[in-house]
């Protein structure tokens, strides 16, 4: 039985457990919800209620096998868990959902399924479980993935010995993959009880867009022993997606961020309810009450990191004074735009998210110098340096992570907790050590060419998809900065001393 075989037989018991008479979720805990009270609830109230599943699907693994289109520049420091849904009720069934036809032909999830799906209007998605564990950081955000246009089909997946070319669910479709509104992270998520925290605590989400169904989803959660005091409301905003289950539609996307190095075994098989619930008439688009778009979160407190800018550039300059003889190229970052911001524009937000800054190179395909900047031979390496935003209370986690181009695929990474002491190598004892302590360099350079001197703030990076990036694939290194605890956000841009990276080359022969 392939392990693949062994998760859908999981699925299946699930399932069946949580339709078994009396299935409570986190029993002993202060609300008394139970999941079957609350799907007999939502029949009473004129609802369908199917059921999917929160996965947390290996997306490196996956892309790399083609079994997905990209990795979606993943962070591969992060954990994901993403909601997987049936189609709608009445959803066609030559409408397919982005990818069904590759999730259904790998063998990962039923005919149909998907992590992308189309909305109705007048439908709600309900996840009732319990938030992760103690960790640096976890969120829950909701995005539009796709949108009608028309455009030519997209290009095949390729990876080694494997060719396949992308399904009819995508023609015509324009990846967005753009965040609709504020995360709920684990400094605002509502959950039961009044103490311990907000980790491992049982907790409600519902995706809604219309306010009259939110109202009897809410009803019915809490005549099922969910309160009010516990449910977190991520809203579908209809004055920016296109709802609705027909072929032009927008689909939509549900994701769970995890930052943490632990073993989450115990918590991916935790018992846990994903529903999509659809009103058995849809309700009249005149009847609709469409929830008003959220405020969202002000990034920012005043406070700047600029007073370490003279010491950042000290240590830049240390940088290239450790490699004399090399040719040095200084590559220019540039400041990610926000969800609303790529719908708006129609551009390919990768899955962003409000909790953090997202600084990428100023990368363009198109330019031939660029691309021999951030390609990477033997013999070459790349310094990434900066301000450890942790420790200057900008973020409570972030990290440096390496992106191949092609695949969006993110095999190696850095963190906060790696930075401390790394700019020592190059600094020596010629800053104080507080203000040290607030920087960090590492070093990125293909295999076996990590020296003795670079070790530990030295990372190789190989050729494959799974370990590495290919020989002549362009790479992005990027960086995060997640969750200022002052604003609940992330930090604004203006606030922070962008990370940089210098390309050390050896010198060409004449």
């Amino acid at each position: 039985m392939t392990e693949r075989t062994k998760g859908m037989l999981a699925l299946g018991l699930l399932l069946a457990a949580l339709a078994a008479p009396g299935a409570v979720l986190a029993a002993g805990r202060e609300e008394k919800g139970d999941v079957n009270a609350l799907r007999t609830g939502l029949a009473n109230k004129g609802f369908i209620v199917q059921d999917g599943l929160l996965d947390f699907p290996a997306i490196l693994d996956m892309c790399c096998q083609c079994q997905l289109p990209s990795c979606f520049a993943n962070n591969p420091s992060s954990p994901y868990g993403l909601a997987i849904l049936p189609p709608a009720p009445d959803q066609a069934p030559a409408v397919v959902n982005p990818y069904a036809e590759w999730f259904a032909e790998n063998h990962i999830y039923p005919e149909g399924w998907s992590w992308f799906w189309r909305l109705r209007p007048d439908e709600a998605v309900i996840l009732i479980g319990d938030t992760p564990p103690e960790m640096k950081y976890f969120g829950f955000t909701a995005y539009v993935y796709d949108r009608f246009h028309p455009l030519p089909p997209p290009p095949d997946c390729t990876a080694p010995g494997i060719t396949r070319p992308s399904p009819p669910s995508v023609f015509n479709r324009f990846p967005l993959f753009a965040s609709l509104g504020d995360t709920v992270n684990q400094l605002t998520v509502r959950t039961a009880g009044k103490a311990g925290g907000p980790f491992g605590r049982n907790a409600v989400f519902v995706l809604a867009s219309d306010e009259k169904v939110l109202t009897k989803v809410c009803r019915a959660l809490s005549q099922a022993g969910y309160p009010k005091s516990m449910i977190n409301v991520l809203v579908i905003p209809s004055e920016i997606t296109r709802l609705g289950v027909g072929s032009t539609a927008d689909t939509f996307a549900f994701v769970l961020r995890m930052a943490t190095d632990q073993d989450l075994t115990d918590y991916k098989a935790s018992p846990r309810a994903l529903l999509r619930v659809s009103p058995a008439t849809p309700v009249p688009a005149a009847d609709l009450d469409p929830i008003e778009m959220p405020k969202l979160r002000v990034r920012g407190t005043g406070r700047t990191e600029t007073s370490l800018l003279p010491a950042v550039d000290r240590l830049g300059q240390a940088i290239v004074a450790a490699y004399p003889g090399y040719e040095v190229a200084q590559v220019h970052m540039v400041n990610w735009n926000e969800g609303y911001n790529c719908i708006e524009n129609g551009q390919n937000c990768l899955g962003d998210n409000r909790d953090t800054p997202y600084i990428p190179p100023a990368f363009n395909p198109a330019s031939a110098d660029l691309i021999d900047t951030m390609t990477l031979q033997p013999g070459e390496f790349f310094v990434a340096y900066g301000v450890n935003h942790a420790t200057t209370g900008k973020a409570v986690y972030s990290n440096v992570s390496v992106l191949g181009w092609s695949h969006k695929a993110s095999p190696v990474v850095i963190d906060n907790d790696d930075m401390p002491g790394s700019a020592r190598a190059y600094l020596g004892s010629t800053m104080d050590a507080a203000t040290e302590d607030m920087l960090y360099a590492w070093k990125f350079t293909r295999p076996d060419e990590c020296g003795a001197e670079d070790t530990p703030y030295c990372k190789e990076i190989g050729y494959l998809c799974k370990s590495g990036v290919a020989l002549d694939e362009p790479m992005a290194i990027v960086f995060r900065a997640y969750l200022e605890r002052a604003t609940e956000v992330g930090p604004t841009y203006g606030e922070i001393i962008i990370d940089r990276v210098l390309k050390f080359s050896p010198p060409r022969p004449h």
